[in-house]
């Protein structure tokens, strides 16, 4: 009988180094619900998604100024009176368009009140309250993963609802931005400068023949004025973008000592916090340079109020001159202004003309209407849906979502009985 050495059957060394793929998919769900925390507190999305909002705030409040504009212009001209003996009033055709424009004002109305809760709405999301609960959910949940608790699917649908409330708005908006920068944007521009042309026209068209009464020598003053205060309206424009600018700058200056602070007080231990006496000196110090900064940005707040109402009075003292210029009395009603000039509007207008170019404008109102209909509503609201959807489909199961496979078991080829080797020899 001869001895012979067992065969060895040792795992390689690279298969022990090798992950399973239930390991493998632990490690990936971690790194994703780290990164969606991270996201979360980086704040990136929030201020872009802000921004992208104000400025189609901004935008919807420019439209509607320029409907009331040409509303307040036909409602001009449609009480002008015209002819010797019997009067007429020629521009109350203009009456259905008129019904249009008062249209197009109520769908600003409601644009402008839905940009605003979208801002209200993101303000709310990225509030400390739900960082705070979306990185303890997160930490549960990761927690469960490599505990292999069975509160897994539970610490799933709590990580999974809170990440609802703190990202779906903000990336439903992020969404139907892009659609406006890709397919929107630029025909609402168009259609904007075409509507904010007519409201100017349309304001102007009493004043086109008008100033006669005036002398030569005061309309050079008036003039002179004129041109003085559009300088100085000009000048106001320009400070008040630079107001803006630094108010943007002082604005993230906050938030990025906000976030320091947080960070940092986050770090403490649960007994730092409790102790009343317990002074940190980098928390101090990030505490007074966040009064400072808040301070900064309220002083700016304070200075474009200031610099608007400013521009607000410059704005009606041009009106002013620009009625002086058309030989209108400023403390007169505009309609005894009208009725005064009917003869100089006849010879220097056409009725037709009028009508015509005011008519023109209606393509350029029903797109706009269209246009912030589609990124105010519609779109939002349909990237919502999607959004809604899919997490409805993640959260019913979260059993599937996360079930990880079996690990992968080795096969162990056991060496021959020692008797049945002694038998065979």
């Amino acid at each position: 009988m001869s001895d012979s050495a067992p065969t060895s059957y040792e795992t390689p060394p690279t298969a022990k180094r090798r992950l399973s793929p239930s390991r493998r998919l632990k490690v990936l769900l971690t790194l994703a619900i780290v990164a969606v925390m991270a996201l979360s507190w980086l704040d990136v999305l929030d201020r872009a998604t802000q921004r992208q909002v104000e400025g189609a705030t901004t935008q919807a409040l420019l439209a509607f100024a320029a409907a009331r504009g040409l509303n307040a212009g036909i409602s001009v001209l449609q009480s002008t009176e015209m002819g010797v003996g019997v009067s007429t009033h020629p521009f109350e055709a203009l009456d259905p368009f008129n019904d249009l424009v008062e249209d197009y004002a109520s769908v600003m109305k409601l644009a402008i009140g839905s940009l605003i809760g979208q801002t209200l709405l993101l303000e709310i999301t990225g509030s400390l309250m739900f960082k705070i609960a979306l990185s303890l959910a997160g930490a549960l949940l990761i927690l469960c993963l490599w505990r292999d608790w069975r509160l897994t699917p539970l610490a799933w649908k709590a990580f999974a609802l809170i990440g609802l409330g703190r990202f779906l708005l903000l990336l439903t908006l992020v969404a139907s931005t892009l659609v406006d920068q890709a397919f929107l944007d630029e025909r609402t521009s168009a259609s904007m400068a075409e509507v904010q042309g007519l409201s100017e026209e349309v304001q102007a068209t009493g004043l086109a023949e008008a100033g006669d009464a005036l002398t030569p020598q005061q309309r050079e003053r008036l003039e002179a004025e004129m041109a003085d205060t559009d300088q100085r309206r000009q000048q106001l424009r320009e400070t008040l973008i630079e107001t803006n600018r630094q108010i943007g700058k002082a604005e993230d200056a906050v938030e990025q000592s906000r976030g320091r602070l947080s960070l940092l007080t986050a770090r403490l231990s649960l007994t730092e916090r409790l102790n009343p006496f317990h002074d940190n000196p980098e928390i101090e110090r990030l505490e007074q340079q966040l009064g400072q900064r808040r301070q900064r940005l309220a002083e700016l707040t304070d200075e474009r109020e200031s610099q608007l109402a400013e521009l607000a009075a410059v704005d009606r003292e041009r009106d002013t001159l620009r009625r002086r210029l058309a030989g209108e009395d400023p403390d007169e009603g505009l309609f005894d202004s009208l009725a005064e000039r009917i003869g100089a509007l006849t010879d220097g207008l056409s009725i037709s003309a009028i009508q015509s170019r005011v008519e023109s404008g209606t393509n350029a109102i029903l797109q706009l209407m269209a246009l912030f209909v589609m990124r105010t509503l519609v779109i939002p609201l349909l990237f919502l849906w999607l959004g809604l959807k899919l997490f409805k489909g993640l959260y019913s199961r979260p059993g599937a979502s996360l079930r990880l496979p079996p690990p992968r078991q080795e096969r162990v080829i056991h060496p021959p009985p020692q008797a049945d080797v002694e038998s065979r020899d």
